[in-house]
């Protein structure tokens, strides 16, 4: 291509020098037949010009010959570059479409490599955080056995040591009443142990089932009163407080009535002398809110924070299974309210918590 274009180039001087040779023969000789003429020699004269014309006729055909094939050079040329043109299009068209293609492909693949790591990211903190459940219910497990062992020891070697002492020959009768009212305490003990036990664990894996139904939360905390006042071991008085006529809560009154009774029985083992007062009223969240308070001992106040904790006692020699405050946080939990100590009372303990009027969820 190079080469045919160099030659192409060199061609016209090329033409040019020849073209002016040529015309300067055409001027020898057709002096010389001019002057043949005037010599009146005219045979040598018409033969000359004879050879000039044909010579003119040559020169003419070679030129004619020479523009042809610079025509069709040049016509060549012209192809050569219009089918370049036509590549080079082809090429750019053919850019522009693969170019947005590959752009494109790489977003996609781009944002599902983003999401894929999204997901492997989501994925790997469920499974710490599942890892780590398994770590707090192992060494919650392990806690609980241990203080299941220590808490069941203890009635257990009542039941085994007194009962030996039952089967001993010639113990008067007062001291046998005395061992039989040991034994049947440490049996209730046993037995509230594996009630709460119970209670517990339905209450953990969210097994235990929950009978909603309408009650009148004054009613029923006239009556839990009603209750303890036949039962109580204390010389404390026993009040229910409310400017409220009625208010009427959806609930399970069987476990509500278990909140209540253990908080309320609860303040009466540490009270006592003085008052325990219920108190109901609706909350400014539009919550009912019951609230137990005690002139008693109290619960000092690095304690408050741990008391709602499983086998947490106020007090190590105290009688009770230490679960009573768990299954009671469980239960409100379960309900929609909150259960906590008012660290503003300082003249005993009080024990506030929550319930929602209305379940809008299933409990």
């Amino acid at each position: 291509m190079k080469r045919l274009v160099f030659i192409l180039l060199l061609l016209p001087p090329l033409l040019l020098c020849s073209q002016a040779n040529q015309d300067n023969k055409q001027d020898s000789l057709r002096k010389v037949a001019d002057q043949y003429m005037k010599e009146q020699q005219y045979e040598k004269a018409a033969n000359l010009y004879k050879e000039l014309g044909e010579k003119i006729d040559s020169d003419y055909k070679e030129i004619s010959i020479h523009k042809v094939k610079d025509l069709r050079n040049t016509y060549s040329i012209d192809e050569l570059q219009l089918a370049n043109n036509q590549q080079q299009n082809h090429l750019l068209s053919l850019a522009l479409i693969v170019l947005p293609c590959l752009i494109i492909i790489t977003i996609f693949g781009f944002l599902y490599l983003k999401r894929k790591a999204k997901k492997l990211m989501l994925s790997k903190r469920k499974l710490q955080k599942a890892e780590k459940a398994v770590e707090n219910s192992i060494r919650n497990k392990s806690l609980f056995i241990s203080n299941m062992s220590h808490e069941i020891r203890t009635p257990l070697n009542a039941l085994s040591g007194f009962s030996d002492v039952l089967t001993t020959p010639g113990i008067d009768e007062e001291t046998r009443k005395q061992c039989n009212d040991i034994i049947q305490l440490n049996s209730r003990l046993l037995l509230n142990l594996v009630n709460d036990v119970v209670d517990i664990s339905c209450l953990d894996i969210t097994n235990m089932k929950f009978n909603l139904k309408q009650c009148d939360a004054v009613d029923l905390c006239e009556g839990i009163i009603q209750t303890l006042e036949g039962i109580k071991q204390t010389q404390a008085e026993i009040f229910f407080r409310t400017e409220l006529p009625s208010l009427e809560i959806e609930t399970d009154t069987l476990r509500l009535h278990q909140v209540l009774i253990n908080i309320l029985v609860n303040a009466t083992k540490f009270t006592k002398e003085g008052n325990i007062i219920l108190q109901l009223e609706q909350n400014k969240e539009g919550m009912a809110q019951f609230s137990i308070t005690d002139t008693g001992c109290g619960i000092p106040l690095e304690k408050q924070s741990s008391i709602f904790e499983r086998f947490e006692r106020v007090n190590e020699k105290s009688q009770g299974t230490g679960l009573g405050l768990a299954i009671c946080q469980l239960i409100i939990s379960r309900l929609g309210g909150r259960i906590w100590i008012d660290p503003q009372y300082t003249d005993g303990s009080r024990f506030v918590f929550t319930h929602p009027l209305k379940q809008e969820g299933k409990v």
